[in-house]
């Protein structure tokens, strides 16, 4: 789940309703009332596509990312979901910053992988600012479990990043995801399209 330091400032939301939401307790609310949500899958990332070779992991390669837009999104991220397939995950975008990430509210332990912008001989995105070609792996939290009651740790980057994928624990080790890793982003079909994989 994002803490509320890592949602883009470019965007205007409701603070106050950030800080309920990510403050209110799991036990008043009761497990079967935690807010949830399964977002479309509209992105993947694939690797490592620079890096020391790695051995392939058993399956795919790739895994397809349900992205947060909206503040209640980025809020809510993947509190209160008891299963997260071995190929899913969920990816935050943010302004470069030491992200700092928290497991309120969550039912299930998560690997954090902290990304920043990996763009070799000046390459950049598209101008829509659509495309992240290639992000390099900073710092992987493995197994981070869930947090019943607070205080709750914050588990940081350390260092400037852009982006965090959340994935099952496990999964980052198992595709051998490790720092200096470079891997590769791609935009898929907007949701509802012929190619959407969000069912």
């Amino acid at each position: 789940m994002l803490c509320l330091q890592h949602l883009p400032p470019s965007r205007s939301f409701p603070v106050a309703w950030l800080l309920v939401s990510l403050l209110t307790p799991a036990a008043a609310l009761g497990q079967g009332n935690l807010p949830t949500q399964t977002l479309p899958v509209r992105a993947q990332v694939c690797g490592p596509v620079v890096g020391k070779p790695q051995p392939r992991p058993p399956g795919s390669t790739c895994v397809a990312l349900e992205v947060p837009e909206t503040p209640e999104q980025h809020a809510i991220g993947l509190m209160g979901r008891s299963h997260l397939p071995p190929e899913r995950g969920m990816w935050f975008r943010f302004d470069q910053q030491d992200a700092s990430m928290w497991m309120r509210n969550m039912l299930i332990p998560l690997d954090l992988v902290f990304l920043e912008q990996h763009h070799p001989n000046g390459q950049s995105g598209d101008p829509a600012g659509r495309s992240l070609p290639t992000a390099r792996i900073v710092k992987v939290a493995h197994g981070v479990p869930p947090c019943p009651a607070l205080p709750c740790p914050s588990y940081r980057s350390g260092q400037p990043v852009d982006h965090v994928v959340e994935l099952a624990a496990g999964e980052a080790r198992r595709r051998n995801w490790e720092e200096g890793i470079v891997l590769g982003f791609n935009w898929l079909e907007e949701p509802g399209g012929e190619n959407d994989r969000s069912q």
